[in-house]
């Protein structure tokens, strides 16, 4: 079933036609709770209706709950986007340089059918010099995190790296995406693998970070300029942030849920470490392997 699952994803993202068998009706439903729960409700109904096509169709009354969850997603993703530019204008009023990390400045990268139905729960927008220079409680209703500095793991010696890296690539930092300022491509790929770092940690990583991710780097289309800095490679600054083996993870996962063609990708997938992340976001049992496997790789790893 779960291989079924990640077929209609893969559909939804426009990396397959059809799923390789009818779903019974009770795995539609798990499906669709699979969905909700991995936060790609709204783009997984993109599929569903994609296989309307080859005449596989949900049960009704859950096609129309997919359809109402697909709906509100929209509508609550237009009035958010509206209001962040509206908040970035005035973090600029206060000299305060902005850029949206996560939710609506990702979406640029997804195809222009999709860019709606991305569920956001939250946004990290990045502030440059932030001081709680203005008072955030008007702006509650988008769930808005402002970070003032970027962060990876909780290694002091790894995150003033990646405090080194944002100071030499300021340019990079701030962009203007239409409306928006946002990060470069190129260091969206760093950030958003930094950020799936984290959110492992705190063990939220969910497949919409990695559907997030996979629009990033399938729209780079393998171009390696945007895998180059001026002072470095994207491999090796994930080298010196300590994040190759989590990396080479996150590419097989990729690779096997979203079935991106490892030419596009910056580092080479790694099985081991891919199956161990798939069973932590899939929430799999507890084995006494998982747990040595996280407390030597990242427990660990993160007193360094």
């Amino acid at each position: 079933m779960r291989k079924l699952f990640f077929e209609l994803m893969q559909v939804s993202v426009g990396q397959l036609d059809c799923v390789s068998r009818f779903p019974e009706p009770n795995e539609w439903q798990k499906f669709y709770e699979l969905a909700k729960k991995q936060a790609v409700i709204g783009i997984c109904y993109h599929g569903v209706t994609k296989l309307f096509d080859y005449g596989l169709v949900a049960p009704q009354e859950l096609s129309l709950d997919w359809m109402a969850e697909a709906e509100e997603i929209k509508e609550v993703n237009r009035g958010r986007t509206r209001r962040l530019i509206t908040l970035q204008e005035e973090l600029q009023k206060h000299h305060l340089r902005s850029s949206v990390m996560t939710g609506p400045g990702l979406t640029r990268f997804y195809d222009r059918e999709l860019q709606t139905l991305r569920y956001t729960k939250g946004i990290d927008v990045y502030v440059f010099g932030y001081k709680n220079q203005i008072d955030m409680s008007p702006w509650a209703d988008i769930n808005v995190h402002i970070l003032p500095e970027l962060r990876v793991g909780k290694s002091r010696q790894r995150n003033n790296r990646l405090d080194k890296w944002v100071l030499q690539n300021d340019d990079l930092m701030f962009r203007k995406a239409g409306e928006m300022v946002v990060p470069s491509h190129s260091a969206t790929i760093l950030i958003q693998l930094t950020n799936l770092y984290n959110l492992f940690l705190n063990k939220r990583l969910l497949m919409r970070n990695l559907m997030d991710l996979f629009f990033v780097i399938r729209f780079a289309q393998g171009d390696s300029r945007l895998f180059q800095y001026p002072q470095n490679t994207l491999e090796g600054v994930i080298k010196d942030l300590g994040l190759t083996r989590f990396t080479r993870g996150i590419m097989w996962l990729l690779k096997e849920v979203f079935a991106l063609d490892p030419k596009f990708m910056p580092l080479e997938p790694l099985e081991e470490e891919g199956l161990y992340l798939l069973g932590q976001i899939m929430g799999d049992a507890f084995t006494f392997h998982n747990w040595w496997h996280h407390l030597w790789h990242y427990r660990w790893h993160e007193l360094t």
